[in-house]
């Protein structure tokens, strides 16, 4: 006769770790930076008259594209790698060989798609802090050049 662990419910029912973030917590992070990022873009609106604001955002925007484009070599790599792997499949002399090649190679796939979704997201993330970073920099000078056109 087995008997139900008494601790089992209690187990499952353990707090969350006050380390971790909660999801409502990463969301509102993500609206405080969409807000952030929306007046210090309406802050520097007058510095969209100076070509430097204009060339200084060209390289902003030159930097995340070069991340991107090493992003998606990095991901055409692996997925290389992968047609590679899929390719020797037919060489298992057994079955359970066989297999454990396909769930390894399904589970590789899982990888790579879960890896490419985390690093979009980073890259979103990334983007979303420079630009405000970026265009908090030239508010105070839109605000300048504003008073000493004056």
């Amino acid at each position: 006769m087995t008997h139900a662990d008494p601790a089992l419910p209690q187990a499952a029912q353990l707090p969350a770790s006050p380390q971790r973030p909660r999801h409502g917590q990463l969301l509102g992070n993500l609206a405080s930076r969409h807000q952030h990022n929306l007046g210090a873009s309406l802050a520097m609106l007058p510095a969209l008259a100076h070509t430097d604001t204009w060339l200084s955002l060209a390289q902003l925007q030159a930097a995340s594209l070069q991340k991107l484009v090493a992003q998606q070599d990095s991901w055409l790599a692996q997925w290389q790698g992968w047609l590679h792997t899929a390719g020797q499949l037919g060489q298992a002399n057994t079955v359970s060989k066989l297999l454990e090649q396909e769930m390894n190679l399904a589970l590789r796939a899982v990888q790579i798609v879960g890896q490419q979704a985390v690093d979009l997201a980073s890259l979103q993330e990334n983007l979303e802090i420079n630009y405000g970073y970026w265009a908090s920099l030239h508010a105070p000078v839109a605000a300048t050049a504003q008073r000493s056109a004056v």
